[in-house]
């Protein structure tokens, strides 16, 4: 196995192991410039290749030119799709039972695939409490996975759901809302809608009374005109 690494910080690192026969037989070190040897016979590899002199600085060359070279050129051919950042969409339930609630964070759709899911108890990580889903992909090619704990449902407000992934600028907090207090939003909602109805309906309404009560009055004036005129003919 021969790779290479670009560092966040701008560094690089390389590696060598070879294996024989399934089992691991030696490996490089390019800080030392030494050869790791698994076994008696690799022993004699390690002698030769030490004694050598040239083998280290060949593989040394190259990890850290020739594999950083290749590696720089294919992490630009697909520079978009590393670089690629969904934000999770994220949802908290909860399941009461006599005496126990338990509650669920769930994480939709993010990408990259790194993330962390916590519970937080009055502000504190409750890591211990806390039981977590593996990181499973999507047919999209984006992520999900949850966390839940167990609360009692009288502190259900003390608890929050805290999701760190790098397309957040900063962790993001959740908080279950119970049938009830959703209910009271979507009614909250359904009467503001029905007042802006009302409201419009009845600005409607005046408009065509105002509109009835000239076009009459145009019509008594005309009949007025008439009648005046058929006395001039008289």
């Amino acid at each position: 196995m021969i790779g290479c690494d670009l560092l966040e910080d701008g560094g690089t690192r390389g590696y060598l192991q070879i294996a024989y026969d399934g089992r691991d037989f030696i490996a490089f070190d390019m800080d030392t410039m030494t050869f790791t040897a698994a076994d008696a016979a690799a022993q004699i590899t390690k002698r030769k290749w030490e004694a050598d002199g040239t083998e280290a600085e060949r593989w040394k060359h190259y990890l850290q030119n020739t594999c950083v070279e290749w590696l720089r050129k294919y992490v630009s051919y697909g520079q978009a799709v590393l670089e690629r950042k969904e934000r999770p969409t994220v949802r908290v339930s909860g399941q009461e039972t006599p005496g126990i609630l338990t509650l669920h964070c769930r994480a939709y759709g993010f990408y990259p695939r790194p993330i962390t899911v916590s519970w937080l108890k009055d502000g504190e990580v409750r890591d211990h409490e806390t039981e977590r889903g593996s990181i499973a992909p999507n047919s999209d090619g984006t992520y999900y996975t949850w966390a839940s704990i167990t609360a009692r449902p009288e502190e259900k407000d003390k608890y929050r759901c805290r999701v760190e992934h790098a397309s957040l600028p900063e962790p993001g907090l959740f908080a279950w809302e119970s049938e009830s207090n959703l209910l009271a939003i979507v009614l909250g909602v359904i009467v503001a809608i029905l007042a802006v109805i009302a409201i419009i309906a009845g600005v409607v309404i005046l408009k065509q009374r105002s509109g009835k009560k000239g076009y009459g009055m145009a019509s008594s004036t005309d009949r007025g005109a008439g009648s005046s005129a058929q006395v001039m003919n008289a």
